[in-house]
């Protein structure tokens, strides 16, 4: 049946599913309790940490700990929770949820803007402007208003915007392989 599935797609929407079903499979989640959209979120909050290269100095600075932190309110459950003790980058993944994003800028590697700071997003990216902190959200036209990463659902499927000028202006790498699988947008560096 797996055959039959692949042999079925084409083109760039093949990649995208061939990348989600690993991403599925790859993470279990065992919880009751958490919406499949919240469970293949908080897994692909993780995943998307596998094709990002952040410098030594955000590293060094989270005590062994990679921080995955959700900003505002966190749309995620406790699904976001069952990340905690999974490993990024050679670090223990630790989640947390913060209502200021002062704290985020040197607690956190990933922060997920939920849509609840909407209103303040020119804000929170002004203050991340810079920072190695990866800034991801489902919020519609994140990738264009300054954000890095933006998921966006259609017809359910998951696909990415990525604001490449901001994430190279924070010291961020993001592989070949990803940037294959997104749509490049382009914001002004300084437009907020």
């Amino acid at each position: 049946m797996i055959d039959k599935i692949i042999n079925n797609l084409h083109g760039r929407i093949s990649v995208y599913c061939i990348f989600f079903i690993v991403v599925l499979f790859s993470f279990p989640i065992n919880a009751d309790n958490i919406t499949d959209e919240q469970k293949i979120k908080a897994a692909l909050l993780l995943k998307l940490t596998q094709f990002i290269d952040w410098p030594e100095s955000s590293k060094n600075s989270s005590s062994g700990y990679f921080k995955i932190c959700v900003l505002g309110q966190n749309e995620f459950d406790s699904a976001l929770t069952l990340l905690n003790g999974k490993k990024s980058n050679e670090l223990t993944v630790e989640t947390e949820q913060f209502n200021n994003s002062q704290s985020v800028i040197n607690n956190c590697q990933l922060v997920f803007i939920s849509e609840s700071k909407r209103p303040f997003l020119t804000s929170i990216l002004n203050k991340l402007d810079r920072a190695p902190v990866l800034t991801i959200s489902d919020s519609k036209q994140f990738a264009e208003k300054g954000g890095m990463i933006q998921l966006v659902t259609k017809d359910k499927h998951i696909s990415f915007k990525i604001n490449l000028k901001k994430v190279e202006a924070s010291g961020l790498k993001i592989s070949s392989t990803l940037l294959q699988l997104s749509t490049i947008v382009d914001s002004d560096i300084n437009n907020q």
